[in-house]
């Protein structure tokens, strides 16, 4: 149905309160990126959440499917938000949504966020469809004409930005923010992390400080839907975008997206 159509409840809970999960999935060639990953991902949001996990993972394949197929969806995102009903054990709607790659400009900057901190702890490790928090340093961002904005957690550790993963590159080695310390697991930074291992690249899950930040020589971001983006200033800050580090995983995720999306 057109966008229009779809209705959901005005006391749906994913509406009133932001009571719900989702999942942003890469399309590539018709076929989704390690699909199985992100529906494992999902159950666990909403286990955290303590949302019913209501729908058979093959009907939202299916449902999935019909929508990157209907849709012509040859190189884009399908977006699945499942949310609580009227009330919290309740079940509430599930909505199967497409739409085209995010757009990047030619040179993508980032800002560290001052108005708002990430928290770690279970939340944290959920993809909830609660986004105030992101939304509002996304806005900081854009301000100062970024693209993106920087979250730390409690601590002031550098954490990952609004919707990206974040890995940082010195002397040929790769840092990455562990996720106790708050960074979501994601998809497409697990699939970095198995190939900076099979690279034979030495590659570190621990604290990131603004020092180590500024310290780097490369920075780049990982996601759904930028792949893995070299990114070459944070505040003024300057890296290499293009440097050797980041070319290498970025040749080795296109490959991994070829031989890994399918249905």
């Amino acid at each position: 149905m057109s966008e229009e159509a779809a209705l959901v409840p005005v006391r749906n809970r994913g509406f009133l309160h932001g009571d719900g999960a989702f999942e942003t999935i890469r399309i590539h060639r018709g076929a989704p990126f390690r699909l199985d990953a992100h529906f494992a991902r999902l159950r666990h949001s909403l286990e955290i959440l303590g949302i019913e996990f209501a729908w058979p993972v093959d009907e939202l394949r299916q449902a999935a499917r019909k929508i990157a197929e209907s849709n012509a969806v040859s190189e884009g995102l399908i977006r699945i938000t499942i949310t609580a009903g009227e009330r919290a054990t309740t079940r509430g709607s599930a909505a199967i949504t497409s739409r085209a790659l995010p757009e990047v400009p030619d040179h993508p900057t980032l800002h560290v966020a001052t108005s708002v901190r990430r928290i770690s702890g279970p939340l944290s490790q959920c993809k909830s469809i609660s986004r105030a928090a992101e939304s509002a340093a996304l806005r900081e961002a854009e301000t100062e004409g970024a693209f993106d904005a920087i979250l730390r957690n409690e601590k002031g550790r550098v954490v990952e930005t609004t919707s990206r993963n974040m890995f940082l590159a010195k002397d040929g080695a790769l840092w990455t923010p562990p996720t106790y310390e708050g960074a979501l697991p994601g998809v497409t930074r697990a699939a970095v992390l198995e190939i900076a291992r099979t690279e034979k690249l030495r590659v570190r899950e621990a604290s990131v400080s603004l020092e180590r930040l500024w310290s780097a020589e490369e920075l780049f971001l990982t996601g759904s839907g930028v792949g893995v983006l070299g990114i070459p200033s944070v505040d003024g800050h300057r890296f290499e975008p293009q440097g050797a580090v980041t070319e290498r995983i970025r040749v080795a995720y296109d490959a991994a997206l070829d031989h890994d999306s399918a249905w």
